[in-house]
């Protein structure tokens, strides 16, 4: 798709989600709804839209969810969570139904709604507990995956000197005759620390949000907190999994978000076959204090402009850029 559109820019957006579609939805159902071509099926449209539609719900929360003696001011549209429960357990009930059979007939697979269903006979877990579970990791793995993906190549293409020196050390993993593994990240920790980016009585029953947004950018915590630098997770140990307060991509404590590890290892995946594939550059004419790097509002913030990019190949062997996927 890349190797087409040569030299023109790319809105990366369209694109990464479509890989954040299928990386997904292959890992937690093992099925693919949509095809090289980026064709969905009509039981991955019904899918997106599921996704969708839970997004925009979980946005659409009122004041009174904070301030309780409004509620009766804004209460809560029962109907609607309704219908959209009833619409994703149906698919859900229908794939795992699927999951089940094959289980019985075949034995186990190494999908996620797999290991749930073993783990719901072991510890007798309930429909709403697995349901949860699975839209737990869909629907904070999709969006979040591109967003991540968007906004760290937003600074590759601002930053060629990063981008260079990921390069340098793919290649010298990597080479350029075979493509990344999974089992390549933990020697490279160059594009690992790319991926990372008191006193106060609260009373009982608040609601308390935390700042991370603020946190993140506080030069009491972080030397030099706006500049685009990497190296500052080589240069100390930081756990960006709820174990160092300075960063919490992923929440902490009990409801730490259960997807951490499967998160860092999609976005660490996506860049680093974007940046050991393809040279990317700003198109022509535009300068990096020109791309526009404010945040869309939302419960997710995506670029308020999507990034445009120009990709050059860089491997020498073109069966790479042509692989078939493998089915799970």
């Amino acid at each position: 798709m890349f190797l087409g559109n040569e030299g023109k820019p790319l809105v990366l957006r369209s694109h990464l989600a479509m890989v954040s579609f299928n990386n997904i939805t292959r890992l937690v159902f093992g099925k693919r709804f949509m095809n090289a071509n980026g064709d969905i099926n009509e039981e991955g449209h019904e899918f997106k839209s599921i996704v969708n539609n839970g997004i925009k719900i979980g946005a659409s929360l009122s004041i009174a969810e904070y301030v309780w003696y409004l509620r009766w001011l804004f209460p809560l549209n029962e109907e609607l969570y309704k219908t959209h429960n009833e619409r994703r357990d149906h698919l859900t009930k229908k794939i795992i139904e699927e999951h089940a059979k094959a289980l019985e007939e075949s034995g186990s697979k190494n999908h996620f709604v797999d290991a749930l269903l073993t783990l719901r006979e072991q510890y007798d877990l309930s429909d709403d507990t697995v349901f949860g579970l699975l839209w737990d990791i869909i629907t904070t793995g999709m969006d979040t995956t591109v967003i991540s993906v968007e906004w760290a190549m937003a600074e590759l293409v601002r930053y060629p000197r990063v981008q260079k020196k990921l390069q340098e050390e793919l290649d010298s993993v990597i080479g350029r005759d075979r493509v990344m593994s999974e089992e390549d990240f933990q020697k490279l920790p160059y594009l690992l620390a790319l991926v990372k980016v008191g006193g106060y009585n609260i009373p009982k029953g608040a609601d308390v949000t935390v700042n991370v947004w603020a946190i993140a950018r506080n030069p009491d915590e972080w030397r030099n907190p706006l500049e685009y630098r990497p190296e500052r997770f080589l240069e100390e140990s930081i756990d960006i999994k709820g174990g160092d307060f300075r960063v919490l991509p992923f929440g902490a404590g009990r409801r730490v978000c259960p997807g951490a590890q499967l998160g860092i290892n999609l976005v660490a995946s996506m860049i680093g076959h974007l940046l050991h594939h393809f040279e990317w550059s700003l198109p022509e004419g535009t300068m990096p204090e020109d791309v526009d790097m404010m945040e869309s509002p939302g419960i997710v913030m995506f670029m308020s402009t999507p990034l445009q990019a120009v990709a050059k190949p860089r491997l020498d062997k073109e069966e790479l850029y042509n692989r078939v996927p493998v089915e799970m």
